[in-house]
């Protein structure tokens, strides 16, 4: 069952990212990733480093880490968005392909690996936090972001419900209800700099700072997947022991995520 749920997942974003291939903006920033590393990892940082992204997309944040001067990237997508990452970043010299999912990952010595978006969509996240740890080098170092639940309880009592339509619509039907239902989007963006509404944080600090196509994508992002776990703080961490990591650093983000360096046993 597991497995034909993360296939139907795989398709999911598949059908995602073959649709939407542009990165544009702040959502392809460098600023942006800063954010997302929060107090956990200091950019330069990156600069010589041999690296993994898991559940690497479109190659977003492959072409981030090039830009940040890393050595080598190995890019794992698992999805037929395989074929648009290969030709976005083909051009950059140093990035590794592999179509395989996370549980898969080789081990490779890498300084970094990087989960940005992914482990919430991955039913069994135990085999692929085991496959990154044992990916890392001794003194290696675990990125991960995820939903967090807290401060979510009302958007979850909407969008839960709502993806059990959404994820089973046709691309086209999903792209015109999320161009929809992006004014009203727009609008509560633009009450929540004066109204302390649930998610504030995260329309004030983000999704005003998107471009209009990005800000449409992540509506379609989160309406597209058939399953998103949200994870509660003490719920991710020991996951994250369960997997074998230790010296875990959690980080708050905008009040509605996990941001998480990690290092593993015996490091």
């Amino acid at each position: 069952m597991t497995n034909k749920v993360s296939s139907k997942i795989i398709a999911d974003f598949g059908r995602q990212w073959t649709n939407y291939t542009e990165n544009t903006g702040y959502y392809a920033s460098i600023d942006f990733l800063d954010d997302l590393f929060g107090p956990l990892i200091e950019k330069g940082s990156i600069k010589g480093r041999k690296i993994a992204d898991v559940g690497a997309g479109t190659g977003r944040f492959v072409k981030m880490f090039h830009e940040l001067g890393a050595r080598h990237i190995l890019a794992l997508e698992p999805s037929s968005a395989i074929d648009v990452l290969k030709e976005s970043t083909s051009h950059l010299g140093n990035v590794e392909y592999l179509q395989t999912t996370a549980d898969r990952l080789p081990a490779g010595n890498f300084d970094l690996v990087f989960c940005i978006g992914v482990l919430q969509f991955i039913p069994d996240p135990v085999s692929a936090l085991r496959a990154m740890r044992e990916a890392l080098s001794p003194k290696g170092r675990l990125f991960l972001w995820v939903y967090g639940q807290e401060n979510n309880r009302a958007y979850l009592s909407l969008v839960r419900p709502l993806r059990l339509i959404t994820a089973r619509l046709p691309h086209p039907c999903l792209a015109a209800l999320s161009s929809l239902l992006l004014p009203p989007a727009n609008l509560y963006s633009l009450l929540c700099r004066h109204i302390s509404l649930p998610l504030a944080e995260y329309m004030r600090n983000y999704f005003k700072q998107l471009d209009q196509y990005s800000r449409k994508l992540v509506i379609y992002d989160q309406l597209n997947p058939r399953m998103a776990h949200y994870y509660q703080k003490e719920e991710l961490k020991r996951l994250l022991e369960e997997s074998g990591f230790n010296d875990i650093r959690m980080y708050h983000r905008l009040g509605y995520s996990w941001s998480v360096l990690a290092g593993y046993k015996g490091t």
